[in-house]
């Protein structure tokens, strides 16, 4: 029995071995409560790195989105760069002209041809002054009567520098005819037989007598000694459709009635396909003002389809022979009428207008208000449709003008491009507004005008369809608008208007060359002391502003290449331009007031508004 008992293990050592487990567990918990904290530990780092993670992702994001606006604008600049490249190229195109004289070379008209030989240096110099980049050729084609020797019966010379053309007519003499009408066939014979090659071909046909052949004239008989001459009009048909083949533009200078019945069977000839524009001469002192007239009209039209061209175009060239969709453009019912308002409902509509701060920014301003606007449009200019309108001001209806581009394609009709519209004319007020105060400044006995820019507002208006209406609003000016300049170097030499030329040159220099307000057109608004002109352009060295008619640098030359510092330039002490022509001032006018051809320079036609 005491065996048993001294066998079995002790209490001590059973609770030294309890401790020992103890221990144990001790440390496994330690050690868990260890790899916890590690944990957690490695949560919270995992969470940092998540966090650092995400704001790398949105940073890298906003660096990228950075790097595609960046790239985009790039692409942009290019394209407007190459845009205005392709324009300048064209323009310069328009500007490439030839030019042939068709002369009666009888007796009766010695003093004319007398005139060209002696003024001819001077007309290309005007010329030049007024198109920086003509490229003119000379022709001359001088007809007599169909009985005297080959040798005799023309003067021709093919297409030539003014030199040599000027050295060739002065040795054509003008000899007298066997009878009162002359081979006016023969010589539209051999100028269409030229090597014609500019783009622009403009033929000057200055006669006092009519061509041989009864359907030509009503002289007598005994007037004309070929009076059989094409009697069925074969040839002088196929003359005419020679010409239009040849896209010649024929001017002609009326001496003589007797001349009358030959032009208006020319015309009969054309089939409406072509445009005789006859110019009284009156004096040969007119001839060379002719010339200088018909070339600066067909130059004038060929950059305004240049013009028309690349706006209505929205693919970065004007080269492109493809032409706007017909659906592009929307049906219009024209009525010049003013609509009875009473019919016309009220529209509840937003007004959003610019003003300029002193940085020549534009911030907006949006207010709603009352219109009422008439269904059709009264009139239309090349990109937009004039509509007669009235908005509520004060609790009294006042006449405004609507004005909505008419094509519904090519981007044209968006809110961006009105807005383009607002920020020229809001600028152009402002800088207009500074010029003015500063003119007051200035101590000269020049007299400024004053310019004042119509104010242009934009208005939404919202349809039942939900997609928004854009148009701009003006107030109703009733008057003659003339057009004093363009955005890309012409100058009303009808009227030159001393101030505004100035103010280009001015806005140029206030900016530090960054900007230049041109396009100007509008009308003297009575007192002929101030201008009130709308629609302008702006050209800037930031091509994204000012939308297409921006032509930035090529367009700031451009004018300079055909400005000529006058009294008021030199008033304001504005500096010369390194591009403006060698010519000075009182030369300049000296050579461009012919006032007794005044009539003969009305190329540009009056407007009651400006839509364009």
């Amino acid at each position: 029995m005491e065996k048993n008992i001294a066998s079995s293990p002790r209490p001590k050592t059973a609770l030294l071995n309890i401790a020992a487990l103890r221990r144990q567990l001790d440390a496994i918990e330690r050690i868990e409560k260890k790899n916890i904290n590690e944990v957690n530990r490695l949560n919270q780092i995992k969470k940092q790195c998540d966090f650092l993670q995400k704001e790398s992702v949105i940073s890298l994001s906003s660096i990228s989105q950075k790097q595609r606006d960046a790239q985009k604008y790039k692409e942009h600049l290019v394209e407007r760069t190459k845009e205005i490249h392709d324009i300048i190229k064209e323009l310069n195109k328009a500007q490439s002209v030839d030019v042939c004289f068709l002369m009666d070379c009888t007796s009766s008209m010695q003093k004319y041809t007398d005139e060209v030989k002696d003024r001819i240096s001077e007309t290309i110099k005007l010329l030049r002054s007024r198109f920086s980049h003509l490229n003119i050729r000379l022709a001359f084609v001088g007809y007599r009567d169909v009985d005297l020797r080959p040798e005799k019966q023309f003067s021709i010379l093919d297409f030539t520098d003014e030199e040599t053309f000027h050295s060739f007519v002065s040795t054509v003499k003008c000899e007298k005819g066997g009878d009162a009408c002359e081979d006016v066939l023969g010589g539209l014979e051999k100028l269409i037989g030229l090597s014609w090659k500019q783009p622009l071909r403009v033929l000057m046909h200055i006669a006092d007598c009519p061509s041989h052949g009864r359907r030509y004239h009503n002289l007598a008989e005994v007037c004309d000694d070929y009076i059989q001459n094409d009697n069925d009009g074969l040839i002088g048909s196929h003359h005419i459709q020679k010409l239009i083949d040849l896209q010649i533009k024929y001017f002609f200078g009326r001496l003589t009635h007797y001349t009358d019945k030959m032009i208006e069977q020319f015309i009969n000839y054309s089939q409406n396909r072509m445009n005789i524009e006859q110019i009284h001469l009156e004096k040969c002192e007119n001839l060379l003002p002719f010339a200088v007239h018909i070339v600066s009209q067909s130059i004038a039209k060929a950059t305004r389809t240049v013009l028309k061209k690349y706006s209505l175009n929205n693919d970065n060239t004007i080269h492109s022979n493809i032409s706007l969709k017909i659906n592009s453009q929307r049906n219009i019912i024209f009525d010049k009428k003013q609509p009875q308002w009473s019919n016309i409902l009220t529209k509840k509509v937003k007004f959003l207008k610019y003003e300029c701060n002193n940085e020549l920014r534009c911030e907006q301003m949006i207010q709603t208000g009352n219109i009422k606007i008439a269904r059709n449009p009264f009139a239309q200019g090349a990109m937009r449709l004039a509509y007669y309108g009235l908005v509520l001001y004060k609790d009294r209806w006042e006449k405004v003008v609507f004005k909505q581009y008419k094509f519904i394609g090519n981007s044209l009709n968006i809110k961006d491009k009105y807005l383009e519209i607002l920020d020229c004319q809001t600028i152009a007020d402002h800088l207009a507004q500074e010029f003015n105060k500063y003119s007051l400044l200035i101590n000269t006995s020049v007299i400024v005008k004053k310019i004042k820019f119509v104010t242009t507002i934009l208005v939404s208006d919202p349809p039942n369809e939900g997609q928004y209406h854009f148009f701009t609003m003006e107030r109703f000016i009733f008057g003659s608008y003339k057009k004093f300049s363009n955005n890309v170097g012409y100058v009303n030499q009808d009227d030159p208007a001393l101030t505004l030329q100035a103010f280009s040159h001015w806005t140029y220099e206030r900016t530090n060359g960054n900007m230049m307000v041109v396009d100007l057109q509008g009308m003297d608004i009575g007192d002929d002391r101030t201008y009130l002109l709308t629609d302008p352009c702006i050209h800037s060295t930031d091509l994204m502003r000012f939308g297409r008619t921006n032509l930035g640098k090529p367009g700031i030359k451009r004018f300079f290449q055909t400005h000529v510092c006058n009294s008021i330039c030199r008033a304001l002490k504005l500096k010369k331009h390194k591009d403006q022509p060698d010519i000075k001032a009182i030369e300049f006018e000296s050579i461009s007031s012919n006032r007794s051809s005044k009539i003969m320079f009305n190329n540009i036609a009056n407007r009651r508004y400006s839509i364009d």
